[in-house]
């Protein structure tokens, strides 16, 4: 009887160990809006859409993040990206208005991770076609510079208006 509970506890305790072997792994920490831990994109792209996306941020006050990872280490392209996205703090807190555009090389996989903020100005429908119509064509003959261009570009011009900087209160004088 003990023996028998004894090799159960341990089927468990491996099964259980077994299903953590593919929950999310971080890729590290963000060093600015384009984050390209598989090395895919030249140098010359990662540096216009970094300020592209950081002017866009200023104005908008939406932002938009881009994730390329070597691979998911065996977890599922929506969970990858939700938990990225929130380990990141994509968006502020307050409007919940970021994008995460995430690509896994090794499994051939992308998705549009959207904060509930930009919903209504980046459903799943539009998400969906930003990557199959948008990106997919350029990412079958290796043009990893032009997807994630071209996806970027979709991505703002979907949330372009939903949110607007406030501008810098101004300092009033009594004299």
């Amino acid at each position: 009887m003990r023996r028998g509970l004894l090799v159960l506890g341990i089927s468990l305790a491996l099964l259980s160990g077994a299903s953590l072997a593919h929950a999310y792994t971080s890729p590290g920490s963000p060093t600015g809006y384009v984050n390209d831990f598989a090395h895919v994109l030249s140098t010359d792209t990662q540096r216009s859409l970094e300020s592209e996306l950081a002017a866009f941020n200023a104005t908008t006050s939406n932002e938009i993040a881009v994730a390329i990872v070597p691979d998911m280490d065996g977890d599922y392209i929506e969970n990858y990206a939700v938990q990225l996205f929130k380990e990141w703090g994509i968006g502020t807190k307050q409007k919940d208005n970021g994008v995460l555009l995430v690509l896994a090389i090794q499994e051939k996989k992308m998705r549009i991770e959207v904060g509930y903020g930009l919903e209504g100005a980046l459903p799943d429908s539009i998400a969906q076609r930003i990557l199959n119509d948008e990106m997919t064509p350029k990412l079958k003959v290796g043009d990893f510079d032009g997807a994630v261009t071209a996806g970027v570009h979709a991505i703002e011009s979907a949330t372009q208006g939903e949110y607007s900087a406030k501008a810098a209160p101004r300092i009033s004088s009594f004299l």
